[in-house]
């Protein structure tokens, strides 16, 4: 009940943004009140809420909102991402076509990774990450092989901020963690079992840029009881080479870096 109450609260203040255009670029308290049809205090609350994390500011003189920078570095993420997503797919239908399995693009944001795009399969029993969802980078292959490619400074400050665990299998000792993060830079993937979700395996290798930057992560996930050692071996070729192609097009050498 308390998620469902916090959920509504989040869509309605977001509603509000959708009163924005470009003939109403600001918008004072008493004409979002008008707008809206909610109560004056109800508004005044989302409005301070989004203003303190960027997402609107306010005219000192006109007392009116508008859209904040914050919006535009997540329209600028967001764009990245959409060409990002244009470019992959191609590479994620092949995949998808020679493991049968779910093929999920991700992403980092900050200390988040996020699912961009995701195909699945023709059989029952997939497993589906939501597109557009957050979670901790140390849970599951395809978030880990984005966090051993950031610096070891922000990765011990991730790690400081705690490790839940998502699953029975998630890593949560630091140490452990650390020795896997070294794996999968000196062997190019990352495979995990029940770490994200209990009864799913994944295998997960980088996406680079033209200097060597690792841009997303692209994975083959499924039940573990389908993806065994004859698989991972088999679905690791296909997504190194596939990972490798794409890397390609983005301009990336294996002699960069």
């Amino acid at each position: 009940m308390q998620k469902e109450k916090e959920t509504r609260t989040v869509l309605i203040a977001l509603s509000l943004l959708d009163w924005f255009s470009d003939e109403r670029q600001e918008i004072g308290l008493s004409e979002f009140v008008q707008l809206s049809g909610l109560p004056k205090a109800n508004v005044l609350r989302h409005l301070t809420a989004m203003e303190k994390c960027g997402i609107l500011r306010k005219d000192e003189h006109t007392k009116k909102y508008y859209l904040g920078y914050r919006t535009l570095e997540l329209a600028y993420l967001a764009k990245k991402q959409i060409k990002l997503r244009e470019m992959v797919l191609p590479y994620m239908k092949k995949l998808g076509e020679l493991t049968g399995e779910t093929i999920c693009l991700q992403v980092r944001d900050d200390k988040w990774g996020i699912c961009v795009e995701r195909l699945d399969p023709n059989s029952a029993l997939v497993y589906l990450p939501p597109i557009g969802s957050r979670e901790h980078l140390h849970t599951g292959a395809s978030r880990k092989v984005l966090l051993a490619h950031l610096p070891d400074k922000r990765i011990d400050e991730i790690i400081k901020e705690g490790l839940p665990a998502a699953a029975t299998k998630t890593v949560t000792d630091p140490q452990v963690l650390h020795r896997e993060i070294k794996e999968i830079r000196e062997k190019g993937f990352a495979i995990s079992n029940s770490e994200h979700v209990d009864g799913v395996t994944a295998i997960s290798a980088p996406i680079k840029k033209d200097d060597g930057t690792v841009i997303a992560s692209l994975s083959v996930v499924g039940p573990s009881f389908r993806i065994n050692e004859p698989e991972i071996t088999k679905y690791k070729e296909y997504l190194l080479k596939i990972t490798t192609e794409a890397s390609k097009q983005l301009g990336y050498k294996e002699n960069n870096i």
